[in-house]
């Protein structure tokens, strides 16, 4: 499940990016277009999925490391369809708030309502969520390294004693579960100048630079995931069965078309 959300949120990068990208390099775009609209409305779905899915990676970390429950199906099924509601219910607020149609104050094709209230709610709105994000990575990275020692000794006592090279595979699932805190690790960096900038918009506050520092920030956590992704011994073990799964199973295709013919 763990490589899964990783992927959920890889992909959460890559469609935060074509959004912020297209905005970029189509700066000239009438803001009362319906593409506008719908190139925010793309960005802000983009931005909210990337947080609930890291709320979920911390909150399925948080439950197999601390509480340490192992994960199944009906919870992973569970997991996904709160993520994919909570994305759809937030994005469809920010559009019954006007975020995507404002026109007013605005010096490019951004998210903003016309109203002053319903736009200070819409930015409390969207840095609450970016907030919640961030405290549940440093939640889950702090109390996951704190019962660490406890999940390694639940870890250990259910594998066989006879079992072969014992204390290479308990440093080998050390390193994994230490390796996965990357992940709200670097939503913890990379979101708290984008939560500034949600929050001082919604006190009508608007700082230029953080702009320039939210755009870098945003750009930085592909290669952030990036990263993480290639270093992740979970995500390495995951590639190697599927490549393998894929290898042996043409090679048995293969093999059973020759043996027809």
């Amino acid at each position: 499940m763990t490589v899964r959300l990783i992927a959920a949120i890889a992909l959460a990068d890559l469609l935060s990016h074509i959004g912020e990208f297209y905005s970029a390099w189509n700066g000239g775009l009438e803001f009362s277009s319906s593409l506008c609209h719908s190139v925010i409305g793309f960005r802000l779905f983009a931005r909210t999925f990337y947080a609930f899915t890291n709320l979920a990676i911390g909150f399925h970390l948080y439950r197999s490391l601390v509480q340490i429950k192992k994960s199944t199906w009906k919870f992973e099924i569970a997991t996904w369809i709160v993520v994919a509601v909570m994305t759809a219910v937030f994005t469809l607020i920010y559009w019954g708030l006007g975020a995507f149609s404002g026109v007013e104050r605005k010096k490019a094709c951004s998210p903003g309502a016309d109203d002053k209230t319903l736009n200070s709610v819409f930015y409390a709105i969207a840095g609450l969520v970016d907030l919640a994000t961030i405290i549940s990575g440093i939640f889950i990275t702090v109390t996951g390294h704190r019962n660490l020692n406890k999940w390694i000794n639940a870890y250990s006592a259910t594998l066989a004693p006879s079992e072969n090279d014992h204390e290479q595979l308990i440093k080998d699932r050390r390193k994994m579960a230490a390796r996965s805190f990357l992940y709200p690790l670097s939503a913890c960096i990379t979101l708290p100048i984008e939560c500034i900038f949600l929050f001082l918009n919604a006190g009508n506050v608007y700082v230029s630079v953080l702009t320039i520092l939210m755009a870098l920030t945003i750009g930085i956590s592909g290669l952030l995931t990036g990263l993480a992704f290639a270093i992740d011994p979970a995500t390495q073990k995951s590639f190697k069965s599927a490549y393998r799964t894929l290898k042996y199973r043409n090679s048995d295709k293969k093999y059973s078309e020759e043996f027809n013919m």
